[in-house]
């Protein structure tokens, strides 16, 4: 589904909730032990849990397997969100659409744009709706913002400092162990990155097939091309597929990454006619820095693999 489509999806939900007072209009939050917090996607959710520590409880709308591009809550997570005190988006559009219907109900509910202060790049076409003579050799200026802002060492950092403040402001009290918890955050992050680097240097330019262009902020840091299947939601068409499988055998690519959100036939259909092979390739892993390196590690052996 288009991103113009999901905002009737949504409306009949929070409305329906809303309609039902089952929202925390003039309500205090739940407090407890812990503040109740909400992440759009697993990411995001692990950057909170990892700054905030023992005084934060991080509930997330997306779930494994799921679409963030096309989800739709349910009424148990709308009415959950609509008790929380803040919640951290990356500005995928569900996000917006959800929260200025619960923001109706809930006042006090703080949206905390996580991307706040990034230059964010275009998502790529699919390869197959390239011109001939087009070159990976840089991202796409035009087309839609790329909202994948969590698979860029650099990016999270931005994020965890953008989360670290709102903690803060939100819970003044803790506000220096948040930030303790942000510089411990950082210094993983760095460390991993310089593994990152040391480990893709040697295929610096080198392309790798997607079926869906979300790794772009991962290539653009790391000096390689990504290349994608489908993009704008569209299962490619049969010259499209033609097309991407002369272009893999340009390329020398033996394998086409599939995320596990993504219904592999069309990948299936390039794989056999290159004679490779379709392989997973999760960017929605909770533990975001640890999945970096996990990234790395699957596009090192596929490089490994081409000749």
């Amino acid at each position: 589904m288009g991103w113009h489509g999901l905002h009737g999806r949504f409306v009949g939900v929070a409305l329906a909730l809303l309609l039902a007072g089952c929202t925390a209009n003039d309500a205090d939050h739940p407090t407890g032990d812990h503040l109740p917090l909400f992440a759009g996607i697993p990411p995001v959710a692990y950057l909170v849990e990892q700054i905030g520590g023992q005084h934060v409880k991080v509930d997330v709308l997306v779930q494994p397997g799921q679409d963030p591009h096309t989800f739709e809550p349910t009424p148990q997570q709308v009415l959950a969100l609509s008790r929380a005190a803040a919640f951290f988006k990356i500005d995928m559009p569900f996000e917006g659409v959800l929260l200025e219907k619960v923001q109706q109900g809930n006042r006090r509910l703080v949206a905390v744009d996580t991307t706040e202060g990034m230059k964010k790049l275009k998502m790529d076409a699919a390869c197959g709706e390239q011109a001939d003579e087009h070159e990976h050799e840089h991202h796409a200026t035009d087309g839609e913002p790329d909202p994948h802002v969590w698979l860029s060492p650099s990016l999270l950092k931005i994020q965890a400092r953008n989360i670290a403040a709102a903690l803060g402001q939100i819970d003044p009290g803790h506000n220096d162990e948040y930030q303790q918890n942000r510089v411990a955050l950082e210094g993983r992050i760095d460390a991993v990155d310089q593994r990152i680097r040391a480990m893709l240097e040697p295929y610096r330019g080198r392309a790798f097939y997607v079926f869906h262009p979300g790794f772009g902020y991962f290539a653009h840091a790391y000096g390689l091309n990504q290349k994608a299947v489908e993009a704008g939601g569209r299962t490619p068409t049969a010259k499209q597929l033609r097309a991407l499988v002369q272009q893999c055998q340009a390329d020398g690519v033996r394998t086409i990454f599939v995320q596990p959100e993504f219904a592999p036939q069309s990948a299936e259909v390039v794989a056999q006619a290159i004679g490779g092979k379709v392989a997973p390739l999760n960017g929605l892993a909770k533990d975001v820095v640890r999945n970096l390196e996990t990234i790395a590690e699957e596009l090192e052996r596929a490089f490994k693999a081409s000749p």
